[in-house]
């Protein structure tokens, strides 16, 4: 294998870790964040809504910039916005400030997002088989990093106005090293095309099984530890576990879901997966015990 795309696939994981590092960074000391400014629960849902705006805004725009400078120049911008972003949110003096804050996070994160993606495909080209699953068992990887050192920082009391801004510096140079060192130079495939494209019809189904993959990973990540306590009577710990079975089960599946596609084909790979996450949901809502809610968190993976 070309030594070229062997060091380009490193520099993509750690991108994809440092990605899901920051975010998780946010994540984990939401409630911290919430504390330090006194915010109402509509107030924090204020926030959470420009979150998702900025999002979606820096979705819809993402193909034209990566299209006019490359997913490798993109991949810089985003980084620096979302790993900026965290600082933001941390010393925000007001409701309104802290609402921009979290809308320039959210097209940091969306922005890094589809040009490491973009960027992680053109590697897979050069691969020549699927390695696209491990990138993304990288994310969670990072993620579960940055919930387990805000858990520490939350133990020796750190406030967000240090630790965010340690934490962003911390992970834009990491980042940024990747990016500049490792990242494939030259034009992406399709760059200097049109900046926008209706989707062909190949492309209408399978947003549909995305969208639907989304909604149920959105299900366990927002409601897994509620449903786990309400609803099967799980104790704090237990209901905590619930999204760690997820988070785990979601790397390893990941880690190994491309040689399975490579050997079975992603077709045969899409409907396995599919009927065990049907089959965990059924599972959990025919016997709302404890144990068996963990599991079900566990099965619906992505």
């Amino acid at each position: 294998m070309d030594a070229e795309l062997v060091r380009a696939r490193r520099a993509v994981s750690v991108v994809f870790a440092a990605c899901g590092a920051a975010f998780g960074t946010w994540l984990a000391r939401v409630p911290a964040v919430q504390d330090r400014l006194g915010l109402t629960t509509g107030q924090l849902a204020a926030g959470l809504f420009g979150l998702a705006a900025g999002s979606v805004v820096a979705l819809l725009l993402a193909g034209a910039v990566i299209t006019r400078i490359g997913s490798r120049v993109a991949a810089i911008v985003g980084a620096v916005v979302l790993c900026g972003g965290l600082p933001l949110v941390a010393i925000a003096p007001s409701v309104p400030v802290f609402v921009a804050a979290l809308v320039v996070l959210g097209v940091g994160n969306s922005t890094l997002d589809v040009a490491m993606n973009a960027h992680a495909a053109r590697v897979e080209h050069g691969y020549g088989r699927p390695i696209f699953a491990g990138f993304h068992a990288f994310w969670n990887i990072g993620g579960l990093a940055g919930s387990g050192a805000d858990a520490l920082v939350e133990t020796w009391h750190v406030p967000v106005t240090v630790h965010f801004p340690v934490a962003g510096g911390v992970l834009l140079a990491v980042a940024l090293r990747a990016v500049r060192t490792g990242f494939l130079r030259g034009p992406d495939r399709g760059q200097g095309g049109p900046a926008f494209a209706w989707p062909g019809r190949a492309l209408v189904p399978l947003g549909a099984i995305a969208f639907c993959g989304f909604v149920a990973e959105g299900a366990v990540n927002s409601w897994g530890a509620v449903y786990l306590s309400e609803v099967t009577a799980a104790g704090p710990a237990v209901a905590a576990l619930g999204y760690f079975a997820f988070s785990v089960t979601m790397i390893v599946v990941r880690l190994g879901a491309d040689r399975i596609v490579a050997r079975a084909g992603a077709v045969s790979f899409l409907r396995l997966a599919s009927v065990v996450a049907v089959g965990g949901f059924a599972v959990v809502l025919a016997a709302p015990v404890p144990v068996v809610g963990v599991v079900e968190v566990a099965l619906d993976e992505r």
